[in-house]
């Protein structure tokens, strides 16, 4: 038996093959082995039955309930099987009333009078067929059934619309001949002649009164400023006063000027001087005039418009005195039409009543059957609703994989034999055995060198972590020394913590040059500080690490950069923008930072380099960012 298994082991393709492979086929056999099942369905809507002239309730789930019921009830079925087989048809007349209801299924739509008739089966072409049948001999025995409940009482009804019909034209022609006789044009109050006449009058004098107190108020203003003083005049001489004003407040400044220069009678013997206190005068004289003159005509305008409008508001009241009678008398005609009208309307509204109850005579009955509409005959179905033949496949498949993997682990467990583990120690190091060893170090160990050599490397596999190591300050000197703009925005953006990445999406957006914030996208979003040396350099250039054309240089350009600036400053080349980076996180380390809010400055950070850096941290409690110097000392 054992060697029976052993000469299985190697051939765990051949059993995951062949397990694979039968359980395929069996469950493929079975997957498309199944009829298809096709589903076609009509839908209806069914209204409770009422009383007469009542309506009925909306979404009676019970009445639903009971139409159900009706449907796939006996009477129904074996209509249904006789008028398939009264019909020529390819499908089998043979089909009894038991098969049928097995075929068939009516569900009700949630909360509302609607009910789906749906049918189910291996011939798609049969179902439209069968449920349309259905519906049929349905409709059928509701008609039957209208037909005898209704009789003597729609006759009744539509006498007593003749009846109405009647009176109705008397009440016409009699509300017509009022209209003629008392002039009444229009079924609206205000739109007859004597209404409206009066509603324009009210208006107008309102109106009126309006503006008599507008100007009454404006000639009382106008005495009072008088009284007080003020100056008033018409709007068109206000800018020509002004104007003279000025111009005598000018001379009365410049002869204050000469008066304390000059005596009088010395500025009456100079004939260049003496004329100034003439022109004063002959202004001073102008203005008044002006004041005067201005004042007046005012006043004449403000008294005259207030005269017009005391009188314009005497005639309309007295038009509207003498109009009141007649629109008095009209209110009461139109009183008088308005109850004929509203009898007319009464008539009208009893009419279509009663049409409403004869077409719910006709529509509505009290028997089994309410009323029904066919929202959606039934169609011929073109796709299966079972089975999913694709989803059963790929379920077939996944299984007949697992069970493929399963019985290969299966044989795999049965001549499975436990082997020693054989650890060997060197040293301190822990060797195990080759199946668990990382390929570079099983390489390294089959290597033919010395025990030592094959110890050190060895032990730099397994315990390497990632070395950090800041760039001396002469060294970072050499470097903005031998940097132009460019590469010194380059050399600060590095050490203000950012990656050659975030770098190359910085914009002109990027720089608030208010909150001295640099925004960072990306990745790590966050705000850090802007270097002064960097907004210096901003404000002078404007941002510099852009090609010919205006656009960001990507990380190739960057770096080349870099190499060309260690080139300059006579460096051996090394990875320049890591060494920055370091650089500037070993500055906040060594002040005391908690490595845990290096992220809010600097971005993600993996753990291990995140380890590496803790080596050099201060010893004592760590300080928080806010009592950190953020910015890297650098002129």
């Amino acid at each position: 038996m054992l060697r029976f298994l052993d000469w299985l082991k190697p051939n765990r393709l051949t059993i995951f093959l062949v397990t694979f492979l039968v359980v395929l086929v069996i469950s493929m056999s079975y997957v498309f082995s199944r009829p298809a099942i096709y589903q076609s369905y009509a839908t209806l809507l069914t209204v409770p039955r009422t009383a007469i002239d009542q309506i009925s309730r909306e979404a009676d789930i019970q009445h639903v309930t009971i139409q159900r019921q009706v449907l796939l009830g006996s009477e129904l079925l074996t209509g249904t099987a006789r008028k398939l087989q009264d019909t020529d048809s390819e499908y089998p007349a043979n089909l009894t009333p038991a098969a049928i209801r097995a075929m068939l299924d009516v569900r009700p739509v949630a909360d509302t009078n609607l009910v789906e008739m749906i049918a189910e089966g291996a011939e798609p072409a049969l179902l439209p067929v069968l449920i349309n049948a259905w519906i049929d001999v349905y409709l059928a025995a509701r008609a039957e059934e209208v037909a005898n409940s209704t009789g003597t009482t729609k006759q009744a009804v539509q006498d007593e619309l003749s009846g109405l019909n009647e009176k109705i034209e008397q009440k016409r022609m009699e509300l017509a001949q009022f209209r003629q006789q008392y002039a009444i044009i229009s079924t609206g109050r205000e739109e007859n002649e004597a209404l409206a006449r009066l509603k324009g009058l009210n208006d107008a004098l309102n109106t009126a009164s309006e503006e008599e107190v507008k100007a009454k108020s404006r000639l009382d203003a106008i005495r009072k400023a008088i009284e007080r003083g003020e100056t008033v005049v018409p709007q068109n001489d206000s800018r020509t006063l002004s104007t003279l004003e000025k111009r005598a407040q000018e001379l009365r400044e410049e002869l204050e000027e000469l008066d304390r220069q000059y005596t009088r009678e010395f500025m009456a013997l100079t004939p260049s001087l003496k004329v100034i206190p003439e022109k004063l005068a002959a202004l001073e004289k102008e203005i008044l005039t002006m004041r005067q003159k201005g004042q007046a005509t005012v006043l004449t305008d403000a008294q005259q418009e207030y005269a017009a409008a005391r009188q314009t508001a005497s005639v309309i009241q007295q038009q509207l005195k003498d109009h009141r009678q007649q629109a008095a008398e009209f209110t009461s005609r139109f009183t008088e039409h308005d109850a004929l009208k509203n009898d007319l309307e009464a008539l009208e509204q009893l009419y279509r009543d009663t049409q409403d109850r004869l077409a719910q005579i006709e529509t509505r009955h009290t028997g089994k059957y309410p009323y029904v509409d066919v929202i959606e005959r039934a169609f011929l179905p073109l796709v299966p609703i079972k089975p999913d033949y694709q989803r059963d496949a790929l379920i077939a498949l996944m299984v007949s994989l697992f069970l493929g993997l399963a019985a290969v682990w299966l044989v795999r467990f049965l001549t499975r034999e436990e082997q020693e583990r054989i650890a060997i120690h060197l040293s301190d190091v822990h060797m195990h055995d080759e199946e668990n060893l990382p390929r570079p170090i099983l390489d390294a160990l089959r290597a033919p060198q010395n025990v030592l050599a094959k110890k050190a490397q060895t032990i730099q596999a397994i315990t390497q972590q990632p070395v950090v190591a800041a760039l001396p300050d002469d060294q970072i000197n050499k470097l903005f020394q031998a940097a132009n703009v460019k590469e010194k925005q380059l050399l600060l953006l590095l050490l203000s913590g950012l990656s050659l990445n975030e770098i190359t999406e910085l914009r002109a957006g990027s720089f608030d040059l208010e909150q001295n914030y640099l925004i960072i996208q990306g990745d790590s979003p966050r705000k850090v500080p802007l270097h002064p040396v960097l907004k210096r350099l901003h404000g002078a250039h404007g941002y510099s690490l852009t090609d010919s054309a205006g656009k960001n240089l990507n990380v190739a350009d960057l770096q080349a950069l870099l190499d060309c600036l260690q080139i300059d400053a006579g460096f051996s080349p090394i990875s320049l923008s890591e060494k920055l980076r370091q650089t500037y996180i070993l500055y906040l380390v060594r002040q005391g930072v908690r490595l845990s809010e290096l992220g809010s400055v600097i971005g993600y950070v993996p753990p291990a380099e995140l380890s590496a850096y803790g080596a050099y941290a201060p010893m004592g409690e760590k300080k928080p960012l806010a009592a950190i110097n953020l910015i890297y000392p650098q002129t």
